[in-house]
Parts: C-alpha cells; structure tokens; sequence
C-alpha cells in the first residue's frame, strides 16, 4: 500500500463518527422521527439553550416529521433550518407545509407541519402537499405528505403526518385509512406509506377497543408504536399519543427497532417526547 492510501485510511479511522459525513452517509440505516414541538414559535426560537437542545435532538435523525410550528410569519422553520446546520457543519434540508386548518370552522386551530431532512441520506422527489380536505372536511389540521427515497438503497415511501384535534382525535385516525389511499394515487407507483404523528392515540382521546374498530386498525396496517408506550411528558398519564403507522409494504424494511427519545425531562421544551423508528434502505 502506498504512503498516500496508508494516511489517507488513518485519517478516516481518525475522524470521530458525529463529524464524519461519509460515515452518516453510508449507514444502510434510516431512522425517522416524529416530534410534536409544542407551540413551536418565536419564544422557544430565541432562547438559546431551548433551541440549541432541539437542534440536537433533529441532528440525531436522518428525518424528522415535526408538528405544531405557530408561527404566522413563516419564519421560524427557516431560521431553525440554520441553526440545525450550524455554519453548514451539517446537511439538513427542509420542507414545509402551509398553515393547516383551511376550512373556515378550522382557521382557529391553524398550524403548520415541516419535515428536516439529511440530504446525504435521502432525496425529497417532487412536491410535498398538504391533504385535500375540502369535501369532507374530516380534519381540523389536514395531513402533510412528502415523497422521499434512500439515496444509497431502494426504499422510497411517503410519509404523511398528522396532528389530530384531540376532541375528534378518533374520527381523524379512522380517515387516516382515506389518506393513504389518495397519497397512493398522487404519489404514482408509490405503495410504501409511513403516517407518523401526533394522533392523540391514548387515554382519554381513544382506547384501544375504540381504535380496534377502525380500518386503519386492521390487517392492512401495522401499527409500531404500541398501545402502552409513554409518549408525553406528564406525570400521573402514561399516553401513546405519537404513533407510526405502517403500509404492509413498508415491513420488509422495517429493523424492528424503535424508541421514545427522553433526552430532555422538562416541558420548557415541548409536552411531547420524540419517537423514532428504524429502516433499512435495502428490503430483507
């Protein structure tokens, strides 16, 4: 071996793993997250230690599904993209949805959704849309969808995420079934649907004998996150309220490995943990 190639190797085994972007680039692992950043605006922007500590937590996933963004200006999902690559030491991209809540009898309850993504290990194709939901209006906050693929491996997938009204959180999660219907259709040739998100899938809002009674409950879906996970930050409840759901499709991808990310106990941050789940890029 030459002196050249003899360094050259050094240097990467050098490089400590978080700095190396051909190391994150490489791994024939997706990990894909959902957060709802509780009234995700300017105030929580503009503190430093609440901000820098969200920017650690997406800098962990090659994509996160975020919910709840309040800001009316359209500003805050930009400026976090900046702070989440830190002088360009990273490679994260973003998109992001209109203010939801188009039907007149929604407008109070309008938020936005946003996907962060790691350009090194996925590719957005086309154009993400927010679920039209005009003739029935089923949801308060319609679902975001997006149109991803592995860079390195054949698994492409949709995911669309939703944050249901809690009062109607089990209507909701039944038209979840119509979504990924129609996303099958918009998004041609793609069968591979992931719905991850705030459902609101627990306690009070929905039992699992009620959300045992919907389609979107049966054989055609496979829900990740089970019913006793603890996904929210209160004391005296233990809820499941963010969820990944699953087309069959997606399974031959699917590590078997998922978590809920407790990296921060204060609810400063958000009244939601982040939940994450593991794909491979390559079927089995």
């Amino acid at each position: 071996m030459s002196t050249f190639k003899r360094v050259s190797w050094l240097l990467l085994f050098l490089i400590p793993t978080e700095f190396s972007g051909y190391t994150q680039c490489v791994n024939p692992i997706l990990r894909i997250c959902t957060f709802n950043i509780q009234n995700f605006g300017k105030t929580k922007l503009n503190d430093p230690k609440r901000i820098a500590i969200l920017a650690g937590i997406i800098r962990k996933y090659d994509i996160v599904a975020i919910q709840e963004i309040s800001d009316k200006t359209n500003t805050v999902p930009g400026k976090f993209l900046d702070i989440i690559n830190d002088n360009h030491r990273y490679g994260y991209a973003y998109t992001c949805s209109v203010r939801t809540g188009q039907q007149f009898d929604d407008r109070s309850y309008q938020e936005q959704y946003a996907f962060y993504f790691d350009t090194c290990k996925v590719t957005l194709l086309g154009q993400p849309v927010v679920f039209p939901d005009s003739a029935g209006d089923d949801f308060v906050r319609e679902p975001y969808l997006a149109h991803f693929s592995a860079r390195r491996g054949s698994f492409s997938f949709v995911l669309a995420t939703i944050h249901t009204a809690p009062d109607q959180a089990l209507h909701e999660i039944g038209k979840l079934h119509d979504v990924v219907q129609w996303a099958r259709q918009y998004f041609t040739g793609e069968e591979e649907v992931i719905v991850l998100g705030d459902f609101n899938a627990s306690c009070s809002y929905a039992t699992p004998e009620e959300l045992n009674q919907l389609l979107f409950r049966g054989d055609d879906y496979t829900w990740i996150i089970p019913d006793t996970a603890k996904t929210n930050l209160a004391i005296r409840t233990n809820c499941a309220y963010d969820r990944f759901v699953v087309t069959p499709t997606v399974l031959p991808y699917y590590t078997g490995a998922w978590h809920v990310d407790r990296s921060f106990d204060s609810r400063s941050i958000s009244d939601h943990y982040p939940v994450w789940v593991e794909f491979r890029i390559r079927d089995e």
